[in-house]
């Protein structure tokens, strides 16, 4: 099996779980996780092939790579998620975690990738006796993608109401109430009017 082949394959099972652990809060929009996982697969097979120009030999490029990847990926998490549509199995099934049992993404999805990097580093000693395709840059990935995503989510934060005007309102509807006020030192616009006095503030 190619890569893609297998992140295919290990996409369906995350769904799976997915339908196990969401139950009735598991829509028909998720299963558009298929044909994505489909596509994305045979897109990593794709660029496995235009990118085997890449291979660096010195160990500072290898490292340099890795973060310059991590950094990538963690932005394009980031901008799944702040999307809120059919993500991929990995950041859906994070996301279904944290939603089921009220947990923060980015720290679901840091404990996800560990978890993730473990079994693989103990399936490795099992059927290889051997570390095999698990090394120091994995764990770096598993560690840094998270965190990455959650600094653009900080960092980014502004951007949310200008680009999901509607989920920014609904977020604060839901957060706050209607008549409530902020506690975190951000700026609030209200608008009322002053019955009887024909003036708007």
């Amino acid at each position: 099996m190619t890569l893609g082949q297998f992140t295919i394959f290990f996409s369906i099972l995350l769904i799976l779980i997915q339908l196990i652990i969401l139950r009735r809060n598991f829509k028909a929009e998720h299963l558009l996780q298929i044909p994505i996982s489909i596509l994305f697969g045979y897109f990593i097979d794709l660029t496995m092939v235009m990118l085997g120009f890449v291979n660096p030999e010195a160990y500072i490029f290898k490292i340099i790579y890795l973060l310059i990847g991590c950094v990538i990926l963690g932005f394009g998490v980031y901008i799944e998620v702040l999307a809120n549509v059919a993500m991929l199995p990995g950041e859906s099934f994070v996301r279904a975690v944290s939603s089921t049992w009220h947990t923060e993404f980015g720290s679901t999805k840091v404990a996800f990738d560990v978890s993730l990097t473990v079994i693989a580093g103990l399936l490795s000693l099992i059927f290889a006796h051997r570390l095999d395709g698990v090394r120091e840059g994995t764990i770096i990935a598993a560690l840094l993608v998270g965190i990455i995503a959650r600094l653009f989510g900080r960092a980014l934060a502004f951007a949310e109401p200008l680009l999901f005007p509607q989920s920014a309102a609904k977020k604060l509807d839901e957060g706050t109430g209607s008549d409530a006020v902020a506690s975190d030192n951000s700026i609030v616009i209200v608008i009322g009017r002053q019955y009887g006095s024909g003036q708007t503030a």
